[in-house]
């Protein structure tokens, strides 16, 4: 197995892609049960599915509204309903057999990934510890719009055992507003005379494809971590054809074909309810990849850019887990900075299946390492015990 030398890395410029993988046990993936009509071997996904609605035009419409009604409620709800607090869910006190209740193994799923996540901040903060004075700090890029990371960082500096300051792009006092440019802010600090300075570890945490605490306000974005206001109007109306939507996506015997044969009809006025609704949230769309508000479509393509400035600096490392490269944007704008002969890109892979994808996607690259467990599947566990561990560094770096 291919591993990253972090030996070799840690001085360099630190980047970071994490995908939804990261968050799978903690909320649902765009993964669904039916099979690919075309190739039964495969899966449909939201993504894929809902691009093929879109390519099919308007005698799909009624299944394509549905298919984002039932995106909003599996897969951005349980997102925007989430805080720490809400890991322990209600069930039988009683209960004393945890290998027999449901319900405690899918709470201790729900741990399991918040401390996969604070196992991977803490192991990203040692290795900020180990470079250069003032050069602690890194970029971790997300397509998620969860606040796994921002509020388990939160938690993790209230303990008050690490020392880190987590960017989030955002700055103010009663609001907090987003700008690319805070970014480029560093925070150190100075003896009580001002004769020593020095710097803490700082993690700049850029939301690539929006986040949940996102708001727009005028002509800027306002983040808010207490605040949770994102309802999307799904009319009783389209109940009925929905529920019936819902059973053919979540059935493993079913193929594409069963669902575009299902006779539902839902009216423009309906479909008009959903979709004003739904373009209020602050994420990009799983087809095309865009934002519905032009604040946040203007601050999606300033992230890309950084995120191409980054990796165009000479020595710059990137490390991707848990993300599938189904972004064009993000595929196309990483291939492009492999022309940088000192740019390393560490890719992990799920899977076999996924080891040949990414094969595909980046095979000629020299600079490109996919690292892969053998007959494993390589989960957020496995990439912080034996992939990226601050404790593989040597104690004489």
């Amino acid at each position: 197995m291919a591993t990253i030398p972090l030996n070799e890395i840690y001085q360099h410029k630190l980047n970071f892609l994490i995908g939804a993988g990261a968050s799978s046990g903690l909320f649902p993936t765009l993964w669904l049960p039916l099979k690919d009509s075309d190739n039964d071997k495969n899966n449909e996904t939201i993504e894929t599915l809902a691009t093929k609605l879109d390519n099919l035009g308007e005698k799909y419409k009624s299944h394509h509204a549905l298919l984002f009604m039932y995106y909003y409620e599996n897969i951005i709800k349980p997102v925007c309903d989430f805080q720490l607090g809400d890991i322990r869910i209600p069930h039988d006190d009683e209960c004393t057999n945890d290998e027999q209740c449901e319900v405690c193994k899918k709470i201790e799923r729900r741990k399991g990934v918040i401390k996969n996540y604070a196992t991977f901040i803490d192991s990203i903060v040692r290795l900020l510890q180990q470079k250069s004075d003032f050069q602690r700090r890194c970029n971790l890029f997300t397509t998620n719009y969860d606040g796994c990371v921002p509020l388990v960082a939160d938690k993790l500096i209230k303990k008050g055992n690490l020392e880190f300051h987590i960017n989030d792009g955002s700055s103010g006092f009663l609001e907090r507003t987003l700008s690319a440019r805070n970014f480029n802010n560093y925070v150190c600090q100075s003896g009580i005379f001002g004769r020593n300075s020095s710097d803490i570890p700082q993690i700049n945490f850029i939301n690539l494809h929006g986040s949940v605490y996102w708001r727009k306000s005028r002509d800027t974005i306002k983040v808010e971590y207490n605040s949770l206001d994102t309802a999307v109007v799904i009319p009783e109306q389209a109940r009925e054809s929905l529920d019936e939507l819902s059973k053919i996506l979540n059935n493993e015997n079913k193929t594409t074909q069963d669902l575009l044969g299902l006779n539902v009809e839902i009216s423009e006025e309906i479909r008009n309810e959903f979709w004003e609704s739904y373009y209020r949230l602050p994420i990009v769309n799983p087809t095309k990849w865009k934002f519905h508000e032009t604040v946040f479509e203007e601050h999606y393509y300033q992230m890309l850019r950084l995120l191409s400035y980054r990796l165009e600096e000479k020595n710059s490392i990137l490390i991707s887990f848990a993300f599938s490269f189904a972004d064009e944007h993000i595929r196309n704008l990483i291939k492009r900075s492999l022309s940088n002969s000192t740019l390393q890109v560490f890719v992990c892979c799920f899977n076999d299946k996924e080891h040949e994808t990414m094969h595909r996607y980046f095979s000629g690259y020299k600079n490109v390492t996919l690292i892969k467990f053998d007959g494993e599947n390589l989960d957020f566990t496995k990439f912080n015990k034996a992939v990226f561990n601050a404790d593989l560094l040597r104690d004489d770096v």
